[in-house]
């Protein structure tokens, strides 16, 4: 042993660094990249206080296609964002339908609206879509620039 020692100093060093080095890297990586993790979105959804169930969502949809101009309301909910798709009927102008999703915003409780951002798809046949979104800690529905196409381009 003392002569393997003594002929191999260096690579004996270097063999137990290198070994040290592969055990560090394998900890790191089974702990942040195979983990044990529920979800692919971490736990940063965890302390939500308030979770939209789906009986609101049906009265959410079921209130707003009350209305004669609205034909069909889809409503998607993907973690801290509520995505909503209105599709109006022919007779409907566009500053009509953004008060429509604007005023629909009200069917919604407090703490959903602090909780969930909101993203309106409005579409109908006399505009072309439209998107709107609004902050948990906004006000109000920023809407997109809805500039005609010509027909002649």
């Amino acid at each position: 042993m003392k002569k393997l020692w003594r002929n191999n100093k260096i690579l004996v060093i270097l063999g137990a660094i290198l070994a040290v080095c592969f055990i560090a890297i394998l900890i790191v990586v089974l702990k942040y990249f195979v983990g044990s993790r529920n979800s692919k979105y971490g736990n940063r959804f965890d302390n939500m206080k308030t979770v939209i169930k789906e009986k609101e969502q049906n009265e959410y949809i079921k209130k707003v296609e009350e209305s004669s101009t609205v034909e069909k309301v889809r409503l998607r909910v993907s973690h801290k964002t509520l995505y909503i798709s209105i599709t109006f009927k022919d007779d409907i102008k566009l500053e009509d339908a953004k008060k429509v999703a604007d005023e629909s915003l009200v069917l919604f409780s407090d703490g959903i609206k602090e909780t969930y951002d909101i993203n309106f798809t409005i579409s109908g046949k006399t505009f072309e879509i439209l998107m709107g979104a609004r902050n948990a800690s906004g006000n109000g529905l920023l809407w997109s620039n809805n500039t005609p196409v010509d027909e002649a381009q």
